[in-house]
């Protein structure tokens, strides 16, 4: 690839069934939500310009819509020139009927039908979360999008982002310092935007992946960029949006979040600051966060973290041993006693208040007024 992403690979398991996508693709009046449709009702898009009429009306295509694909009235030398492209590239293409196509982008309303993908694909099997933000970020909100996306990196987690200026490239950067990352582009993989980014496409591709539904020599265009948001939040649990003025993208992709039923967290701003969309995200329900473990506590009872961020030592890793994480795993149900603890583990008393004080020194539990223990910063 000549934007420099190092080793890619190409894998076209049926040619035929991808040169189907792009010729549907190419159809005026056929977008990606009625391929979707189509491959939903249909099974795939194998014989798709030889099925019978009937079929596609029940697939929920209009009398246009199948005269075009009868028609067969396609740019070829388009789809045949992608098709060269994503060869000598070394493009991989995931189809939203393919096994690897990513399960959470699969559950919105308008799924992207194709994806042009490039490096370690694998990273979007891992539960994601964005982070995104203002393109004109303070230094001090970069440097916490930074933070915040290695912490929640090394526990885990791929960062998903826009790989825009501010919030978007230091998100990806952080990441990638202790774990993954996917960027998402506004624009087709052969087009480096911002530009000055490209130098950052080596390291993204092999601790993660840069992807697209927009053919490879798209440019970014300014309509493209909520196209590109939808597949931020879909692909992730969550969305943090760690500062954005009140009529950013940022603020899109925070509403695309709660349309898709994802969490949504934000990260207050000082109110001089220009930045201040975060401060009405929270005042409207997004869930306050100062910190990584502010928004581990919220996925606490669904994911095995089994190692955390120590605040109080250099941020170094702690690990517990087995008997710790069987307490943890036990006070993520539900807030314990110590006797409840005894119970339920079968740990002696001693042992397991051993145990709960390095919980507590680490900023993993705390104790509640009726002697019970909970998971710190779970809201």
């Amino acid at each position: 690839m000549e934007s420099g992403c190092g080793k890619g690979f190409w894998k076209m398991n049926n040619y035929d069934l991808v040169y189907n996508y792009l010729s549907l693709l190419n159809i005026k009046g056929i977008s990606h939500k009625s391929i979707v449709n189509l491959v939903k009702s249909l099974g795939g898009l194998g014989n798709i310009f030889k099925i019978e009429t009937r079929f596609l009306k029940d697939a929920g295509l209009n009398e246009n819509q199948i005269e075009l694909i009868k028609s067969g009235k396609i740019d070829e030398k388009f789809v045949e020139d992608e098709l060269v492209m994503i060869k000598k590239n070394n493009i991989r293409m995931l189809l939203f009927e393919d096994k690897d196509y990513p399960r959470m982008l699969k559950e919105i309303d308008d799924p992207p039908a194709i994806l042009y993908t490039y490096g370690n694909i694998e990273t979007m099997g891992r539960p994601s979360l964005s982070v995104v933000g203002s393109r004109r970020a303070s230094v001090n909100a970069i440097k916490f999008a930074k933070k915040l996306s290695s912490e929640l990196g090394e526990i885990g987690f791929n960062i998903v982002s826009g790989y825009a200026s501010g919030i978007d490239i230091n998100a990806h950067l952080g990441a990638i310092e202790k774990g993954t990352t996917t960027a998402v582009f506004g624009n087709g993989l052969l087009v480096v935007y911002p530009s000055q980014h490209k130098k950052y496409l080596k390291e993204i591709c092999e601790k993660g992946c840069i992807i697209s539904e927009l053919p490879l020599k798209e440019q970014p265009n300014a309509h493209n960029f909520p196209k590109r948001n939808r597949i931020i939040s879909g692909l992730s649990y969550g969305v943090i949006v760690v500062e954005a003025y009140e009529q950013s993208g940022s603020l899109i992709t925070a509403k695309l979040a709660i349309d898709y039923g994802r969490d949504l967290f934000a990260v207050p701003t000082w109110p001089e600051n220009h930045n201040t969309g975060t401060n009405k995200l929270i005042k409207e329900g997004a869930k306050l966060i100062e910190n990584y473990l502010d928004v581990v506590g919220e996925y606490a009872a669904i994911f095995d973290f089994l190692k955390d961020v120590d605040k109080k030592d250099n941020n170094t890793i702690i690990s517990l041993n087995d008997e710790g994480n069987k307490l943890l795993e036990i006070i993520k149900n539900s807030p314990c006693s110590v006797d409840e603890l005894c119970i339920k583990s079968g740990l002696p008393t001693s042992d397991i208040l051993s145990i709960l004080t390095e919980m507590e020194l680490d900023d993993l539990v705390f104790l509640n007024s009726d002697g019970r223990y909970s998971i710190k910063n779970r809201r």
